[in-house]
């Protein structure tokens, strides 16, 4: 009996060692994430920090470039609705990835202050078009967001809430 019991021991804290390691690793990989606006209908994420290359139609968090607006590397969830050599165009504020309409530029801010219109044309290698179907949402459609180089970009995101 003393054999079985110190084979069964064993048995657990092997299990007990690879589940740990198993759960450490998601932890690293698998980061929860946080849309702290009305921009998306969704405000918890699950976020692949491993998944940094997303497809058109897929949600990511992204790091927003220095702007006014927020604080330096705020973290920002948005869709991708353009991918690189996907075409960008505007007709007057209005903008389109592919001919497919994503939103209206705002000419100002929530806060009053102006905005400036964010790029059109072919979306380089290793960048994105970003946005949400939320009218305030602060996204590609102005020059202070711009397209999103995947340098940016900290992992693909799933809603949860």
């Amino acid at each position: 009996m003393r054999t079985r019991s110190r084979i069964a021991i064993i048995f657990a804290g092997a299990f007990v060692l690879i589940a740990a390691r198993q759960a450490a690793t998601a932890m690293a990989r698998y980061k929860f994430g946080v849309n702290e606006t009305t921009s998306l209908p969704n405000w918890a994420f699950i976020v692949d920090h491993e998944n940094r290359r997303p497809r058109r139609g897929d949600i990511v968090e992204f790091l927003a470039p220095p702007n006014r607006y927020y604080p330096k590397d705020a973290p920002f969830i948005k869709h991708v609705y353009g991918a690189p050599g996907d075409l960008v165009t505007r007709q007057g504020r209005e903008y389109y990835v592919n001919g497919r309409d994503v939103g209206y530029a705002k000419p100002r801010s929530q806060a009053g202050y102006p905005t400036t219109l964010g790029p059109v044309g072919l979306i380089p290698a290793d960048h994105y078009f970003v946005g949400t179907p939320m009218k305030d949402s602060f996204d590609s459609r102005y020059g202070e967001i711009g397209w999103i180089p995947r340098a940016r970009i900290v992992g693909v995101a799933a809603s949860i809430l």
